[in-house]
């Protein structure tokens, strides 16, 4: 396998990161032009998702639950 095969292993496609996030390419589209979204890098017209920006835009989605004052007794 060639070194270059090994670099873009690292990276989603357009189609590929709309497929794993579960949206439609549209919609990754949409995010891009308002500066939301998963990180990508343009590399000449191809969009490419990096896996490990993808993981840490999720991680910073996260939240935490409040837990609730109508809560049952006890809890």
């Amino acid at each position: 396998m060639s070194r270059r095969a090994k670099v873009l292993d690292q990276y989603l496609d357009e189609d590929q990161e709309a497929a794993e996030l579960r949206v439609a390419k549209r919609t990754l589209r949409t995010w891009r032009q308002k500066g939301e979204g998963p990180p990508f890098v343009r590399a000449g017209k191809q969009i490419l998702y990096p896996i490990a920006g993808t993981v840490a835009w999720l991680k910073g989605l996260e939240q935490t639950p409040v837990r609730s004052e109508l809560a049952a007794p006890g809890l």
